[in-house]
């Protein structure tokens, strides 16, 4: 009997996880057989996950929609910065290596530190990875994790950092019920920290005046990371659970009037709000203060009303449907299919125009292999030479640029400068600005940028984007370790407090 062909062409060898075993919930990272052998597939004009689970045989989740897309990725890749293992001596691989934070192996030091301060919510949402808890849950006397706890994480991953963060996300629940969390800004505020991002639902922002002139007290540093899914309330509903757009729109009002930089964070769902992501794009671009978009697809870890694994809404599907494709390129600072990112500046006439289009694709790609050393300075143009190698190329195409309005503001200036006649063609402020601290903020306003990020769940989780990521949760204990955020939420034994889950099992 001949033997068959297979019906799709492997494009990559990974380990993955088996979604039919991990569907009976509390699975752990060191359950025997976890971990089993899987390939990225493509047929059908799609990208597909493909595993060999002993228990369930041969099965294939969808990856991404467009297979031309995913393989434009290709070839962007940068230098990466090294990791200070959390545990000194741990240069276990992988699977192993990852259950005491990140090894030695890592591929990518801590762009973003997430820090979770409760399990407390004032929504009730049905789609929520974290699973907060509901509204009117009692309060613990005592916030846990306690603000010493905190800050000694933040303290010890500021030392294994060389000494700064880029930026630390505060996340929950809602982070803003804290009854502590003024107090713990400004902590944070006196460490070397560059950004804080306040990743919440903004409830409190539009009800509570005083809460909002604290944060507007701090808007140098502190941004917010706004829960924004849609326009109408038809939206809301499946999401949220409640009728939010009106609520939403006003509140990014107050953000905008007190001038405080704000991205707008958007969960996609198939069948939901997929045609609503260009109207969001308009009102983010037509918002002076509204710095970006995070277009975020929905994925399976924590509460949902149910993902098909083989009808999903993927990053390549967000590109496509905006019909944008091309001003996107991968996040070079992570795995190539952890983040799309798109840059866009506005000339004096009010027109917005991508990154790519103003400085070209191959040319900016070009750029990129000379941060990478792939190709010689010789023959460079000053301008071009001593912006790649201060940094600025590499600060805008890194996870972490997604919270430093003012900073984007800078480096794209320096950026389209080193196109000949580019700034004069932009004109106004673009062509005034010459790096002058009195215009960065009137700069920020004509600056915006786009990601589409999808966090992996048991049907998409890939090996390689584990080792390679750079948006780490941190955990409470003496020892803190920091897991990366896709593990943090798939894996039982991936808690904020280690020290309450059973002695770790070693495979």
């Amino acid at each position: 009997m001949a033997v068959a062909p297979r019906p799709y062409t492997i494009e990559e060898y990974t380990r993955s996880v088996c979604p039919h075993c991990l569907a009976r919930g509390g699975v752990r990272s060191d359950d025997p057989d976890v971990f089993v052998d899987a390939m990225l597939v493509s047929h059908s004009g799609s990208i597909w996950m493909r595993r060999f689970c002993r228990d369930h045989g041969e099965t294939e989740s969808l990856y991404e929609e467009d297979a031309d897309l995913w393989r434009s990725r290709a070839g962007w890749q940068t230098p990466t910065l090294s990791v200070v293992p959390d545990r000194a001596d741990n240069f276990r691989g992988f699977p192993a290596g990852y259950r005491d934070g990140l090894p030695a192996g890592h591929g990518q030091h801590s762009c973003i530190l997430l820090l979770n301060l409760t399990e407390h919510c004032n929504y009730k949402c049905p789609t929520c990875y974290a699973t907060a808890l509901e509204p009117g849950t009692p309060a613990l006397a005592e916030e846990k994790p306690a603000l010493s706890e905190l800050l000694h994480t933040v303290d010890t991953v500021i030392e294994r950092e060389g000494g700064k963060l880029s930026v630390v996300m505060l996340s929950g629940g809602e982070p803003t019920l804290r009854r502590d969390f003024e107090t713990l800004v400004e902590k944070l505020l006196e460490r070397k920290i560059t950004r804080i991002l306040v990743n919440t639902n903004g409830r409190r922002i539009l009800k509570d005046k005083a809460f909002l002139r604290f944060l507007a007290s701090h808007r140098d540093r502190v941004e917010v990371y706004l829960q924004f899914d849609g326009l109408s309330d038809r939206v809301y509903l499946d999401l949220r659970g409640e009728a939010l757009a009106d609520e939403k729109r006003k509140t990014l009002e107050l953000l905008n009037q007190e001038r405080i930089f704000t991205t707008l964070v958007a969960t996609v769902k198939r069948g939901v709000n997929e045609s609503e992501m260009q109207a969001l794009l308009d009102l983010g671009l037509n918002t002076p203060y509204c710095s970006g978009l995070a277009i975020q697809p929905v994925f399976g870890s924590g509460r949902n009303s149910g993902i098909d694994p083989m009808k999903r809404t993927t990053p390549t599907g967000v590109l496509r449907s905006l019909d944008r494709a091309t001003d996107f390129i991968p996040l070079p600072c992570s795995h190539k299919d952890c983040c799309d990112i798109a840059y866009f500046v506005q000339n004096e006439k009010g027109e917005w125009n991508s990154l790519v289009s103003l400085v070209g694709r191959d040319e900016l790609k070009k750029w990129v292999h000379l941060a990478s050393n792939s190709i010689s300075f010789e023959n460079v143009q000053d301008s071009l030479r001593l912006m790649i190698q201060d940094g600025t190329l590499q600060r805008l195409l890194s996870e972490q640029q997604r919270a430093s309005s003012l900073q984007v503001a800078s480096d794209l200036f320096r950026m389209c400068d080193c196109v000949p006649g580019l700034t004069d063609l932009m004109g106004g402020i673009w062509k005034a600005f010459g790096g002058e601290d009195r215009l960065l903020e009137r700069m920020a306003m004509r600056t915006f940028r786009v990601t589409v990020k999808m966090f992996m769940d048991a049907h998409t989780f890939h090996e390689a984007r584990i080792r390679q990521c750079c948006v780490h949760v941190g955990t409470f204990e003496e020892d803190p370790r920091r897991y990366s955020f896709c593990w943090r939420w798939l894996f039982a034994d991936a808690q904020d407090f280690p020290d309450r889950v059973s002695t770790l099992r070693v495979l």
